[in-house]
């Protein structure tokens, strides 16, 4: 069976300040997009971070958004091509500053093991798949549930714009909170009625209203897309709608805003 999620009335609605901030690859304004550094530099001032997830040729499980490593470090090829080890040998933090040499592209269960360590919100991390190789879904939710992290997980990616994706996750482990997407405000009602996902991935600037919707019908919002994401004033708009997550590129800079 699908879950099943508890009614929310208008005053349950968060205050502006209590939006979570979600740092989109780490605390890339100051430090190399999905590393440990931008990791540890975001949780610690109390947001969440968003890190992208693929696989390597010897199944395991690296954070990477690009499906080459050309972009971010030393090196060059495709993820999917090389080995953890191959991986580990590349500098991802040069390319950014030489401030971070030596930084490496990090591994799933380094990356849970800095949320553990360092995360402090209710909602700590938003986990973007890449790739869905074999195998995937079963060691993702039990290196979670071994940190006690599924509760302070959200997926998107490949399970926001599946149903399947979020069928086989929900049956790998029902506490893994997955999202679904939407896009407009007229995709908002099939979002809602979605049977396997918890949150909406809005990928527009929502009003106080379209927001009530998605808190009566029990559901969270990650607030994000084009004009919200990237434009300091659609954030703020968003936390003031009671967005309860935000997603950004200026994650710094936000926290000031809504701090004022």
């Amino acid at each position: 069976m699908p879950p099943k999620f508890g009614k929310k009335t208008k005053k349950d609605l968060i205050p502006v300040n209590d939006s979570i901030i979600i740092a989109h690859r780490g605390l890339d304004e100051i430090y190399p997009e999905n590393t440990i550094a931008a990791f540890k530099a975001a949780l610690k001032k109390g947001m969440a971070i968003e890190i992208d997830v693929r696989g390597t040729v010897d199944e395991h499980i690296v954070v990477m958004h690009d499906d080459t490593v050309d972009r971010t470090t030393n090196g060059s090829g495709e993820v999917a091509k090389m080995t953890l080890s191959d991986l580990k040998d590349l500098d991802a933090g040069s390319w950014w500053s030489s401030e971070f040499k030596g930084e490496q592209i990090p591994t799933l269960e380094e990356t849970f093991d800095t949320v553990k360590e360092h995360g402090t919100a209710e909602t700590t991390l938003i986990l973007e798949m890449k790739t869905l190789e074999p195998g995937s879904i079963r060691k993702i939710c039990s290196e979670l549930s071994q940190r006690n992290l599924l509760s302070k997980t959200v997926g998107i990616g490949l399970i926001h714009q599946s149903v399947d994706v979020r069928r086989r996750f929900y049956e790998g482990d029902s506490d893994f909170q997955c999202a679904t997407v939407a896009n407009s405000a007229g995709e908002l009602s099939l979002a809602i009625s979605d049977p396997y996902s918890s949150w909406i991935y809005t990928r527009y600037q929502m009003n106080f209203n379209e927001v009530r919707a998605v808190h009566d019908s029990g559901k969270k919002i990650i607030a994000s897309g084009p004009g919200v994401m990237d434009d300091i004033e659609g954030m703020v708009a968003s936390a003031y709608a009671g967005a309860d997550t935000i997603m950004s590129y200026y994650p710094n800079t936000l926290a000031k805003h809504l701090e004022n």
